[in-house]
């Protein structure tokens, strides 16, 4: 432990590296550039996603879907032949 103590005394005593002084500059400059906003989007923008989102919308109703060839699942019907109940039988 006295180890560290040591070391972050010598690191407390000892002089700022020199360009510790020219990065407030850069950081400063990068924050301002990061807190302006973000250019409008036109209304170009907007009309292109709607008429895609509208594209889209027409070719999903217009294409048929598949049917589904799985059993629908009753909580109420019979019980399946894969329920915990029934592999845990012993057949005795």
């Amino acid at each position: 432990m006295n180890d560290i103590d040591a070391m972050l005394a010598r690191l407390r005593d000892a002089p700022a590296h020199p360009g510790l002084a020219m990065i407030d500059a850069a950081v400063f400059d990068e924050l301002a550039a990061r807190a302006a906003p973000p250019p409008p989007l036109g209304a170009r923008a907007f009309s292109v996603a709607a008429v895609m989102a509208l594209a889209v919308g027409i070719a999903g109703a217009a294409l048929p879907g598949a049917p589904a060839n799985v059993t629908p699942i009753s909580p109420f019907g019979a019980p399946s032949a894969l329920a915990p109940s029934t592999l845990l039988e012993t057949g005795e």
